[in-house]
């Protein structure tokens, strides 16, 4: 009986510590759960998706951003790419900065626009993204595309980024497989070479904005901007779209040949002529 006795006892000492230790426990996860809540993460943030047409100029995109919801207006974007066409060395006006530590805008002039500098690309952006945060996207992507090998090629040729994203834009518009631009590269550096004005129609119909034509007026030919190649020689003041990559690569890489005319039928072929009577005869042939 004394046996029986002291285990029970023992059995019931084993169960009131193991009571007190659970009724222990359980108050310290309480206290332990109300001093440190339980961490819910918020919901994932809505994506969508944009796409930037390689050959769109600021004009385009930004009517875009607002067709997306991340601009209300153009003038939402331009207020911070600038605005298309025009020269901020009139009128006493700053253009527009971005505060990015990106190689691409070491000799962008502070005068322009950033056309040409938004690289034409599908990307996954938040829903709620604000007009700087998606222009800095496309930016740190054109910084991605332009190569170190790019960048020493442009300085062992003499020029700048500036000048050969303008070029390549020009390329973008004027002419549409990567043969052909790097044709018509060959011959729109061998013109300014020789003080020639370039007489590209996608020049003027980037200063007046005019869409969805090929030929341009006479009115148009003479309209006062530095973005106008008929009336202005040498390159137009920045780019007049935002070139593709194989745009670019044209203009680094031109293909080199004894032309110095060249147009576009109404059906993308170009033709090539060495003399002004032959280019003449191409004009009257194919773009009847």
């Amino acid at each position: 009986m004394v046996i029986l006795n002291v285990m029970s006892s023992k059995l019931k000492f084993a169960i009131s510590s193991a009571l007190i230790l659970a009724v222990a426990i359980v108050a310290w996860l309480w206290y332990y759960r109300r001093a440190h809540p339980t961490y819910v993460p918020p919901p994932p943030k809505e994506e969508i998706t944009i796409t930037i047409i390689p050959g769109w100029n600021l004009r385009q995109v930004a009517e875009y951003l607002v067709e997306k919801g991340i601009a209300s207006t153009t003038e939402d974007v331009y207020k911070i790419t600038g605005e298309p066409a025009r020269d901020y060395r009139i009128g006493g006006v700053a253009a527009p900065r971005i505060q990015l530590d990106v190689d691409l805008l070491i000799d962008k002039p502070n005068y322009v626009s950033y056309e040409g500098y938004l690289a034409p690309e599908t990307y996954r952006v938040y829903k709620d993204a604000t007009v700087l945060e998606g222009i800095n996207t496309l930016i740190n992507q054109r910084e991605l595309q332009i190569t170190e090998e790019m960048r020493q090629e442009v300085d062992g040729q003499g020029r700048t980024l500036h000048q050969t994203l303008t070029m390549a834009s020009i390329l973008e518009k004027e002419v549409r497989n990567s043969v052909d631009k790097a044709m018509v590269a060959d011959i729109l550096w061998r013109r300014l070479e020789r003080g020639w004005a370039l007489q590209v129609d996608s020049s003027v119909h980037y200063a007046v904005d005019k869409r969805g034509e090929v030929f341009t007026k006479k009115q148009e030919r003479e309209f006062d901007s530095y973005w106008n190649t008929y009336k202005y020689p040498g390159l137009p003041l920045g780019p007049i779209s935002n070139p593709s990559i194989a745009s670019i690569e044209a203009a680094l890489h031109p293909e080199k040949n004894n032309y110095w005319y060249f147009l576009t039928t109404l059906d993308g072929q170009v033709k090539y002529a060495r003399t002004l009577d032959e280019h003449n005869g191409n004009r009257g042939r194919y773009l009847r």
